[in-house]
Formats: C-alpha cells, sequence, structure tokens
C-alpha cells in the first residue's frame, strides 16, 4: 500500500490511517485510565507527537512500547487531535484504535526523508557540463571516472550532505556540489592566479566521501566509519584509489588534489587535517564556508514559522545567530 497522508496533511478531527517514521520515544507512565506512552513519528513533509492511550494493562503497553525502535515504520490508526495549541496523533485502546509495525520491504524509505526542492536530473546534467569544461586530461580522467561510474552516481544522487543545518536532505550533496562547482568556475574567471581546472575539479571530487559518511533509511544517521575517520580522510582515499586505475597520472598533481581535499575546512578545529596551503585551497575552503554558512541559514528561515519571536539558526562554528524576520 502506498502512503497517501502525510504531515503537512493532517487536520485536527481527522481520523488518520497511514504509515510514518519513529523518530523519537518517550517511556510509559501512568494516567487515571492506565497506562500511556509517547512518541514522535513523521514523514517526508514534516514530525507530529504520537500519544498511545493505553489500558490499566501495564505489562501489555510497556512490552508494545519496548518493541518499538527509532527509525522504524508503523502503520497508525488514530485521531488527530490538539494538545496546548499543537496537532498530535492520539490512538485510544477503547476506540480500537492502533499501531503496527511494518517490515522494511513493505515501504519506501523515501517516503520518510526530505527530498531537494531542486531537479535532481537536471544538478546532475549540469555538473557533467562544468566538468566537460576541464581542459586538462588526467583531471577531466579522474572527475569522469567518478561521474560516469553508475554505482557511485546513484549512491551519490540520493547522499544528503549533512544530517542537519545544510543540505540535510536526498540530493543534498548533489546540490552542494553542483553550487560549489558553479562558484568555483566564476572564482577562477576573476582570479588569474587560480588554476580553474584544478580548483574546479577539487570542487567536483571534494566531498565525494560523504556518500559513505551517511546511511538513509528513514532517517539521516552517520556511519560508524565517518564517524572514526571523516568523510574528508574517506575522500581523499577514494580519489588516491581512482588515481592508482589512471594511467601515468602526474604524482604532483594528486598531491595537490590530496592537500586541498584534506585541507577544504580551514582550520583543525573544524576537523581539517591540514590548514591550506595552495591558492586553489584557500578558495575552496572559502567558497566551502560560503554554501554551508548560506544554505544553513536559508535552510533555517524556511523552517521557522511566522509567528516565532526569535528565529536562531546555528552557525558552522556552532554559534547560534538571530534571522531577521521582517
Amino acid at each position: 500500500m502506498e502512503k497517501e497522508t502525510y504531515v503537512e496533511d493532517l487536520v485536527e478531527g481527522k481520523d488518520v490511517k497511514d504509515r510514518f517514521a519513529i523518530k523519537e520515544k518517550r517511556p510509559p507512565r501512568e494516567y487515571t485510565k492506565g497506562w500511556y506512552f509517547r512518541l514522535v513519528v513523521g514523514d517526508k513533509t514534516g514530525k507530529i507527537p504520537l500519544v498511545y492511550w493505553g489500558g490499566h494493562e501495564e505489562r501489555f503497553v510497556k512490552k508494545l512500547y519496548e518493541s518499538l525502535e527509532a527509525g522504524e515504520v508503523i502503520e497508525v490508526n488514530g485521531t488527530v487531535s490538539s494538545y496546548r495549541g499543537d496537532l498530535q496523533i492520539s490512538i485510544n485502546e477503547e476506540e480500537l484504535h492502533g499501531l503496527d509495525k511494518l517490515r522494511c520491504e513493505d515501504y519506501d524509505p523515501e517516503e520518510y526523508v526530505p527530498s531537494s526542492d531542486r531537479d535532481i536530473e537536471g544538478m546532475f546534467t549540469e555538473l557533467l557540463r562544468l566538468a566537460r569544461t576541464i581542459d586538462d586530461e588526467d583531471l577531466f580522467s579522474l572527475v569522469s571516472s567518478f561521474l560516469k561510474d553508475e554505482r557511485f552516481v546513484e549512491k551519490f544522487k540520493k547522499a544528503p550532505y549533512s544530517k542537519r543545518y545544510s543540505h540535510s536532505y536526498i540530493g543534498g550533496l548533489l546540490e552542494h556540489t553542483l553550487i560549489e562547482s558553479q562558484i568555483a568556475e566564476n572564482v577562477a574567471n576573476i582570479y588569474d592566479e587560480l588554476d580553474r581546472d584544478l580548483l574546479l575539479s577539487s570542487a567536483i571530487l571534494h566531498d565525494m566521501g560523504k556518500i559513505r559518511e551517511y546511511e538513509t533509511r528513514t532517517s539521516i544517521e552517520m556511519t560508524t566509519e565517518a564517524q572514526l575517520v571523516g568523510h574528508t580522510v574517506l575522500c581523499e582515499r577514494m580519489v588516491r584509489e581512482r588515481i592508482e586505475g589512471l594511467e601515468d597520472f602526474p604524482e604532483e598533481l594528486a598531491l595537490k588534489l590530496s592537500h586541498i581535499i584534506l585541507s577544504h575546512h580551514g582550520d583543525y578545529e573544524w576537523g581539517s587535517p591540514r590548514s591550506p596551503r595552495l591558492e586553489e585551497a584557500v578558495a575552496l575552503h572559502h567558497i566551502d564556508l560560503l554554501v554551508v554558512r548560506m544554505s544553513g541559514f536559508l535552510q533555517a528561515k524556511e523552517e521557522f514559522q511566522s509567528e516565532d519571536e526569535e528565529m536562531i539558526y546555528v552557525s558552522k562554528e556552532g554559534v547560534q545567530r538571530p534571522i531577521f524576520s521582517g
């Protein structure tokens, strides 16, 4: 059965029977009629609290609660109600409501994670166009080895850029990469001192390791590999592996690419193994910083409601900054 009702469609007083992913859990507590527990459920359009109002069979309610895990998808049969002005889904045993767990093969994970508003195929076509403007044969061959690899491209198109704050949705990595590549092309046209082909190639390649940084199921979660190694190192390794498969790739050029990739975060405290020491490395670092900050700001502004008194977004340094809402 395909999903028909999304969080954004829910209206107070209406019955709801559809599939939602569990985002958070709150342990069972006692109330006047028995035991209840709270969940936060959601899909690609948003999240909503869910309250399971059980009876006096404490063991049954706790067993049901313990059988549920964050990230799983459940079939919900309940009613949309309002609590302190906010919508929630109420499931009441007395009214024969209920919830059931679904198997992974019974739902599409992409229904539960947001996707880029931009056309993914259109973005990839534009990235290919930019890649074709690389004149250096060695760099063109390297970039093409990624963009012509169907298995890699399939993962690349679906990958998020981050879990939160910036391009945190399906297609986010592609969107982030395209924007940085477009900016790199323009910056190289302004500064004659920059090697255009090296900067553009680095902009396309520098975050490829993010396809191994996150797992996207019903939520975006960081992999163990990324937590222990980090995407900059993963990317440098991936690029080096591709270079080894190319004939007579210049070692000095390979070293420059490695340096630019490893230094693109700029500062050691931001997880950069090296600080930028080439013109192209300095340029890419600041391009990356601009895109992360700008996209994070715009995403935060879009998520806030007009009635919010103070809109805040978190910058790359972890500093909370206000947003003008006038």
